[in-house]
């Protein structure tokens, strides 16, 4: 499904002394079944774009097109509702959401909502919460059982089984052990492939950006400064450093290589890539 944000301007507190800007006459395009990644310092207007784009604000001038449905400055309730049902959103702690009694009964919650049967409901709940790699004898437990990573695990079950066509991701991984923070990514990344739905992840985690999203939007002041090629944005060391943004690790590592006259064929996006890479390199440059 695709995405347009045409002229979209977002002011808090209209007409009043505490009057700001979030965004001014932004405009931009989601295409269906990309990884985007939308990156900006704090205060540059990221939480408020991404809260367009399924409904919990309104424009205050401009509009934001969601395949068919439009929303603007008066849209009625019914389209926003429908909106919501083809974009999902995954808030920071998404296990703070979680409230029923059991781990099925709370990823029904979203299917019933949107009108499933409960036979349905429970069909699709089991779906993605094995998806997910929960195991069916772990359903009628408590979720407020689990780790901090499960728990978070579930919530995005429960958002996935509503079955959106874009699921917007902010800062998903905040809170979590460095293993948990490589599962959840890598489930992002294989969700986007395996349904083909568009991801907008928002993150100030540069790394993950650089190895997971195919496009950046930077936005700054409300307004978008750049977007484009992940790789052709995270490589431009001056254009971070002079929004405040950290430069990938693997990025950094590399231009200092190439300092040393090591140089690859291409720009690696992980650090197994990087691996053999430079081990290419090594064997090109022994004989």
């Amino acid at each position: 499904m695709k995405i347009t944000v045409d002229g979209l301007t977002s002011i808090y507190h209209n007409n009043t002394p505490f009057e700001h800007t979030a965004l001014n006459n932004f405009t931009t395009t989601f295409e269906p079944g990309k990884y985007y990644a939308v990156i900006g310092r704090t205060g540059s207007g990221k939480s408020t774009l991404i809260q367009h784009l399924n409904g919990l604000l309104l424009p205050t001038r401009g509009i934001v097109q969601v395949g068919d449905l439009t929303l603007k400055h008066r849209t009625k309730q019914r389209v926003i509702h429908q909106v919501k049902k083809h974009v999902g959103m995954v808030f920071q702690f998404p296990e703070h959401q979680l409230f029923d009694e059991t781990i099925l009964k709370d990823v029904m919650f979203g299917p019933l909502n949107m009108g499933l049967t409960e036979e349905e409901a429970e069909e699709r709940a089991e779906k993605y919460l094995s998806l997910l790699g929960v195991p069916k004898r772990a359903f009628g437990r408590s979720p407020f059982d689990l780790s901090g990573g499960q728990m978070r695990k579930i919530a995005i079950a429960g958002i996935l089984a509503m079955e959106p066509e874009v699921l917007i991701v902010d800062e998903p991984t905040a809170g979590l052990d460095p293993k948990s923070h490589i599962e959840v990514m890598q489930l992002f990344k294989q969700i986007q492939e395996d349904f083909n739905i568009t991801i907008i992840l928002v993150t100030h985690d540069m790394n993950d950006v650089f190895e997971y999203a195919d496009e950046v939007k930077l936005l700054a002041g409300g307004e978008l400064i750049r977007e484009g090629r992940t790789e052709d944005i995270l490589t431009d060391e001056k254009l971070l450093t002079d929004h405040h943004l950290e430069i990938p690790d693997i990025v950094r590592l590399v231009h200092d290589l190439e300092r040393k006259g090591v140089v690859f064929e291409r720009m690696p996006r992980n650090t197994e890539a990087f691996i053999t890479s430079y081990r290419e390199w090594r064997v090109q440059h022994a004989q």
